[in-house]
């Protein structure tokens, strides 16, 4: 299947590939298929398969924050029909404005990797927030507010 995007042009991707999201993501309610696109590792964007404009910048958590963990409740377990660990796959949102990129930490993203369903999901957790700084990244002033250098992603 071909998809549009604004930021990779007209793509292929495949249709098992496809991650549903019933609820949707919260913000984008009605879009509720997406697709992980590979960046520069360990970055992917998340893509709106139905909206050319809508993708996230994601990442895995454990690679950047060591010490990070999720406690994935038994109703999100069902609801995503996760029967393994090694099923689950955890993904948090980037943001990056005036040229600092932080984590959601708060609310990542859990998929079921065997049936490409998905979650957001708010842990009760007081170690993390919404906007958390990447770790060891220290942005030097450019003068070009919105733009990352090579070294961050």
């Amino acid at each position: 299947m071909k998809i549009n995007t604004t930021r990779f042009g007209e793509i292929e991707i495949e249709d098992n590939k496809i991650i549903t999201f019933p609820l949707g993501i919260p913000g984008f309610g009605d879009l509720k298929r997406y697709v992980l696109i590979d960046y520069k590792d360990p970055v992917q964007w998340l893509h709106a398969v139905d909206d050319p404009a809508v993708a996230f910048i994601v990442v895995s958590p454990f690679i950047m924050f060591q010490d990070y963990s999720v406690d994935i409740k038994d109703d999100a377990e069902t609801f995503l029909d996760i029967k393994s660990a090694h099923d689950t796959v955890v993904l948090v949102i980037l943001t990056v404005m005036d040229n600092i990129i932080t984590a959601n930490l708060k609310a990542p993203l859990v998929m079921n990797s065997s049936n490409f369903t998905a979650v957001q999901i708010l842990l009760d957790d007081e170690r993390y927030e919404f906007k958390t700084p990447l770790p060891g990244y220290n942005p030097q002033p450019s003068g070009k507010e919105g733009q990352v250098s090579n070294k961050a992603v």
